[in-house]
């Protein structure tokens, strides 16, 4: 126990300084704030074209949007069913708001190097929300419209990465100096979409194969 009735005004000085001193981050901090910083203006700017998307559909209810590509590839029937404001307003507006966050968070982590221990749970608290959030908008897009928004596309291979990237880091940060989530980030990112690709593959295989005349 720290006795400080015995030290000098600048012992307890530097002691407080030492130990009131910010964690130093583990390894592949820059990495992560750049990875935030670019995932977050690629997620801004598919949120937005989602929105000005959304904004020709209610001038013109009619209108061939430029991501409605095929019967499989489309944003129309996403963005006119319910499933595209589930707040009661645009998810647009949450998509740019929380992308936003997420580079004005990479540009902060960039130039301090570290982050406080509650703003890493924050962290892996925002990844598992976007996990649920992934999840349910996949199984709407699949099951429910029966389609893939390609502009939500977009916004998925940023989620992905995210929470792997995110998990690794607030893993690290908090219980050590390494983890082995951080370790095989890639891997398990490269898997992740392509496990999604080849779902939309299987799962739309008929429409595809009339898309491209595969059938006989």
């Amino acid at each position: 126990m720290t006795d400080f009735e015995k030290m000098t005004d600048e012992e307890v000085e530097a002691y407080l300084a030492a130990h009131q001193a910010p964690k130093p981050a583990a390894k592949g901090v820059t990495e992560y704030s750049w990875f935030l910083i670019i995932a977050g203006l690629v997620g801004i700017f598919a949120s937005f074209q989602l929105l000005l998307g959304e904004r020709e559909l209610e001038a013109d209810p009619y209108a061939n949007l430029a991501c409605d590509v095929n019967e499989i590839l489309a944003c129309s029937t996403f963005l006119t069913s319910w499933e595209g404001s589930v707040l009661g307003f645009s998810n647009s507006y949450l998509g740019i708001a929380s992308f936003g966050s997420m580079a004005l968070l990479g540009v902060y982590l960039l130039l301090k190097k570290t982050l406080p221990s509650f703003m890493w749970v924050a962290l892996l608290a925002g990844s598992a929300f976007a996990f649920l959030a992934l999840l349910w908008f996949q199984y709407t897009s699949f099951i429910e419209a029966g389609t893939l928004c390609p502009w939500c596309l977009v916004i998925w291979a940023c989620l992905i990465p995210f929470i792997v990237l995110t998990v690794g880091q607030a893993h690290a940060n908090l219980a050590g100096p390494t983890s082995w989530v951080w370790r095989v980030r890639w891997p398990i990112v490269a898997l992740w979409i392509l496990g999604v690709v080849v779902f939309a593959f299987v799962y739309f295989y008929d429409t595809w194969a009339f898309i491209f005349g595969w059938s006989s």
